[in-house]
């Protein structure tokens, strides 16, 4: 199973956004703490300002507690009152030297220590209070030289947070809608000049792994990609000038090897030609007359002796063995040398009915179901009809003696489009199907040589089927056979159709 793995837009888009998540995480840390700092910067001054008036408008004497407080008519008493109306304003507490409170103003529920809280000890400045929402500005009073007492200003944060949280608010918004703009356009920019490059060299690829060679992709982009591009340009050509090399080579090996197997079946079918040719020719010199003679003499002794059943039990056996080696003879010599054929327009039909019928009126398909099926309008073929018919007895006999206890046996004629060797028009197809015993594939190669039989000794010469396969040829035609054990055989005969074909039978 191929892992998986993200495409390189994907890939690329997804380290441009880290970069810019990067990119902004540290902007906007040091954007903001710049802002917050600026913020609270002026806030602090702001503070040290306004302490620094109410400072100034302290009495020359500080008063100490418990002698004394600031009167809350003194002008620093009204300008702390004018002082609290302000929003920001939380705490203005004044200390004596003893540091005890000697003035304070201020929110209700508010530590009147507030702008002291962390920086008791602080001489003086702007401070940012322990619970980060307030700031504090200290400032010392001093009488004759001497620090006589210190005044703490505690303003509010809330303003310069809220302003702090519009900005960043602000800022995210803006750096949502650039990170989708850049986005997009990346992924645009990369379409055009990476990826759509690249995914014309992979579909290429895969169809030159597919076996389609000479593939050309047109590349716009870098000088990289298009180099790529060239390459590939080159070797997918050199690819096809080697494909086309190999398919060569290989046709011309194919055919010398096809024509190499012909001679060779051609060399071996003549040496078996003139060896049964010889042994035929021996056989009907030297077996002839003797045979003749042993017949002769066995009708003789017929004659003789006519009421005697040993005799003539013994004289009948002698002529059946004489009929069947005279047949032998007749069918090497048939083989050997096959007749010259009267090749004419045949009617498949009229061929197959007297056939049928020849072999009916002998009796040869006793518990034998005969089923005949004829195409309309079935074409006239190129065959010697004596021949045709012998090949057709041969054919039904073999399937009826497939048979014994009885079966089915179909004859079918049709026209077919198979290509015959050396013929521009069709065929006509006849199957001889049985549903006899069948016949062992490994018998199936060797069913059409000389002397090869499935048959019992003495019930099969084993030159049927060859020389049917003689004459078949002979015409121009072929013949095959199917076959499976226990459901059957069906031998195909395909024989050329006649020339002139302006009418059908």
């Amino acid at each position: 199973m191929r892992p998986f793995r993200l495409n390189l837009t994907v890939s690329i888009l997804a380290f441009l956004s880290c970069l810019l998540l990067m990119a902004w995480l540290l902007f906007s840390l040091f954007a903001f703490r710049t802002a917050a700092n600026d913020l609270y910067a002026q806030k602090g001054e702001h503070a040290r300002m306004l302490l620094a008036t109410f400072v100034s408008q302290l009495p020359d004497t500080i008063p100490t507690y418990p002698e004394g407080i600031i009167p809350l008519n003194s002008p620093a008493a009204i300008y702390a009152q004018k002082l609290a109306e302000e929003a920001s304003f939380m705490r203005l507490t004044l200390l004596d030297s003893n540091g005890k409170v000697v003035f304070t103003a201020g929110r209700d529920n508010i530590d009147i220590y507030l702008p002291f809280t962390g920086n008791r000890e602080a001489a003086a400045g702007s401070f940012i209070l322990p619970d980060g929402a307030d700031i504090a500005s200290i400032a010392p009073v001093t009488r004759n030289g001497a620090v006589s007492a210190k005044a703490g200003l505690a303003l509010s944060l809330m303003d310069e947070k809220v302003r702090l949280k519009r900005s960043r608010q602000l800022f995210l918004a803006y750096f949502a809608i650039d990170f989708i703009l850049l986005l997009g356009v990346g992924a645009f920019i990369l379409s055009r000049i990476v990826v759509r490059p690249i995914s014309r060299l992979l579909a290429a690829t895969e169809k030159i792994i597919d076996g389609h060679y000479g593939q050309r992709v047109r590349v716009t982009g870098s000088s990289e990609l298009a180099q790529l591009a060239g390459s590939f340009n080159e070797m997918s050509e050199t690819l096809l000038l080697k494909d086309q090399q190999v398919t060569a080579h290989v046709a011309a090996l194919e055919k010398a090897n096809t024509d190499l197997r012909q001679a060779r079946e051609e060399a071996l079918r003549s040496e078996k030609m003139a060896s049964i040719g010889l042994l035929a020719a021996g056989m009907a010199h030297e077996i002839g007359t003797p045979l003749a003679s042993i017949m002769g003499y066995a009708e003789l002794l017929s004659g003789d002796q006519p009421d005697l059943a040993a005799m003539q039990d013994y004289t009948r056996r002698i002529t059946d063995g004489c009929t069947r080696i005279d047949r032998i003879v007749r069918g090497l010599l048939d083989y050997s040398r096959p007749r010259n054929s009267a090749v004419e327009a045949v009617d498949v039909r009229q061929v197959v009915l007297d056939t049928i019928e020849l072999l009916e009126q002998q009796g040869a398909f006793k518990r034998i179901e005969l089923v005949t099926l004829f195409a309309d309008a079935l074409p006239s073929i190129l065959a010697d009809a004596y021949q045709l018919q012998q090949v057709l007895i041969n054919l039904l006999l073999n399937s009826r003696d497939a048979m014994p206890d009885g079966g089915k046996l179909t004859l079918r004629s049709k026209s077919d489009d198979s290509a015959l060797p050396g013929r521009q028009a069709g065929c006509v197809r006849i199957d001889v199907l049985d549903s006899g015993s069948g016949i062992p594939e490994g018998h199936l190669k060797s069913i059409f040589d000389p002397f090869f039989t499935t048959k019992e000794p003495g019930k099969g010469t084993g030159l049927g089927l060859a020389i049917s396969a003689r004459i078949i040829e002979g015409f121009g035609g072929r013949i095959s056979v199917r076959s499976e054990v226990g459901k059957g055989s069906c031998f195909t005969l395909l024989l050329p159709v006649a020339a002139a074909q302006g009418a059908k039978l």
